[in-house]
């Protein structure tokens, strides 16, 4: 792996420090290009503490002689966890240098100088930096001996001055393998797998020869380490109050909610902010393949997270599928399934939606009938099936200097031959048209009233389950537009306040409507504001 040397001959646009490395972001200077140029340095790149990290990682990796001591307590690292093997390496090389280098033990750049030798020990050298920086979304490798490219949060897709070689693409490749604990080789030339540390959190997704005709290629997605909340949200613009309210509001009735988009479009960001302002009473079940969902037994909630095999080793008996059907036999109250992929996937999911069971789960899709096309024509999915879906979130990513994510649409399944009011007891299966219901679309500025609202799909049903009426649903909803304005204008974004508030205002709308069978919704909203105060 190489530093490329390009000609710095831009201005800085940015500069920070992520760990021990300093970052300079620099204007871009390409004439058919506005892809901004990422680099870094650290203090290994000066003398002598680049032939002490190299000293280190040459007597640490067991190429020193076998009669010096230090190499008896050296470990395979093909045998740890990460998280692990950063816990030994450092011992290991605080040891070392204690023993071989004393005179720099109570140097101000100690910690520096431990960290960058642990990273080059692990193999994580030149890409660590990637790893840790938490501007960054996405970063990316096309082929060996090429540049790796990424996604920045503020300066959108940067180029970056690393070349990654074949030679280190192998510790890479070998470190994936090993914490997936899957195949990777001709027969299977894919892989995805998580890497979790106390530094970092990543998806990885690794595609080798011949699937990858040009060598092995590499994208790893950074996952946000701490949650967004739904205020937070809102206060980014990635979705207007009316529609968060809606959503909460659906949600406490454990409406089904597939959110969907193309890749990168925040899609399991919504879904983990809803998911995190359940009722804590609530039992939920998660199943992912790439751990994306928020632990919450901190929060005082009940939750089961599975870990399912990728799609790209579905063969195992641990499937996507396989454990979907067995959610009948777990009793959950919700459910988050993270990306519905195959036939497979679709069938399962509908297995358990007609079954009853209550999900929120995430899709590829490029629109909400582009996805009903998918289900229906190739997957099988006949239409009578799909009336079980409630509705269905759209969102959409696009570049404007940086990466904007926002909920462009929120629509809702209906027979159209059903008369709102009228209920056919009789199921026809030869069903073969269903219709499309938006309930905001923000591409055609249509965002229905409160009162519009109401009649709704999913407002149908829901007024027929509880016998909601018109002015309930109007207070209810007004007060959760005032909560999440509240909350997102005054930044109260933290994961544990959000929390605390929302069980609170679940708490006591419980205990009015049991009390006095009725909720004062003034009252409540107060009673949630003096727990911020």
């Amino acid at each position: 792996m190489t530093i490329s040397k390009f000609k710095y001959d831009t201005k800085v646009i940015d500069q920070y420090k992520i760990g021990p490395y300093q970052i300079r972001i620099y204007e871009s200077a390409g004439k058919y290009t506005s892809e901004a140029l990422y680099t870094y340095t650290n203090l290994a790149e000066t003398s002598p503490f680049g032939e002490i990290i190299e000293s280190i990682a040459k007597h640490l990796s067991g190429i020193a002689a076998p009669d010096e001591d230090i190499t008896e307590n050296s470990l395979d690292s093909r045998f740890y966890a990460l998280q692990d093997l950063f816990k030994t390496r450092k011992i290991l090389i605080e040891t070392y240098i204690h023993q071989k280098y004393p005179e720099f033990v109570t140097m101000k750049n100690i910690n520096e100088l431990v960290e960058l030798a642990c990273y080059k020990l692990i193999g994580i050298y030149k890409i660590a930096p990637f790893l840790m920086d938490e501007h960054i979304e996405e970063f990316y490798l096309d082929c060996p001996n090429t540049h790796i490219y990424l996604d920045h949060r503020t300066w959108g897709r940067c180029k970056t001055n690393v070349i990654v070689s074949e030679e280190d693409l192998e510790r890479i490749k070998t470190r994936l393998r090993y914490e997936s604990g899957l195949l990777l080789d001709e027969s299977n030339p894919s892989i995805k797998t998580e890497l979790i540390t106390d530094r970092f959190h990543v998806r990885t997704s690794m595609d080798i020869f011949p699937l990858a005709v040009d060598g092995l290629h590499l994208d790893v997605r950074k996952l946000k380490r701490k949650a967004f909340t739904l205020p937070e949200l809102v206060a980014n613009d990635t979705l207007p109050v009316e529609i968060a309210a809606y959503l909460y509001f659906a949600l406490l009735r454990r409406r089904n909610i597939t959110v969907i988009g193309e890749p990168n479009s925040g899609k399991t960001t919504l879904v983990n902010a809803l998911d995190l302002i359940t009722p804590p009473e609530w039992r939920k079940i998660t199943i992912e393949d790439v751990i994306e969902s928020v632990p919450q037994h901190h929060y005082d909630k009940h939750q089961v997270r599975l870990q399912v095999t990728p799609f790209e080793g579905e063969n195992s008996s641990r499937s996507k599928s396989k454990e979907i059907v067995k959610l009948l036999h777990r009793s959950p109250d919700y459910v988050f399934l993270g990306e519905i992929q195959t036939q497979e996937h679709s069938q399962a999911v509908f297995h358990a939606l007609t079954s009853g069971l209550h999900l929120i789960q995430t899709c590829h899709a490029s629109s909400p009938e582009n996805l009903i096309v998918r289900w229906v024509e190739h997957h099988g999915i006949a239409p009578i099936n799909l009336l079980t879906l409630d509705l269905i979130v759209f969102m959409r990513a696009y570049y404007r200097e940086k990466l904007i994510r926002k909920v462009r649409r929120v629509s809702e399944v209906e027979n159209p031959y059903l008369i709102a009011g009228d209920r056919l007891h009789e199921i026809d299966l030869e069903l073969k048209t269903i219709e499309l219901i938006d309930a905001f679309n923000l591409d055609t500025l249509l965002a229905k009233t409160v009162t519009e609202l109401f009649d709704t799909p999913t407002l149908r049903d829901i007024r027929t389950v509880e016998g909601l009426t018109l002015n309930g649903f109007v207070e209810e909803i007004t007060i959760y537009m005032e909560l999440f304005n509240y909350l997102a204008q005054n930044q109260l974004f933290n994961p544990k306040t959000n929390v605390k508030l929302f069980h609170g205002l679940h708490a006591e709308k419980l205990k009015q409507q049991g009390k006095y069978g009725k909720v004062d919704w003034p009252a409540l909203y107060n009673h949630v504001i003096e727990l911020i105060e």
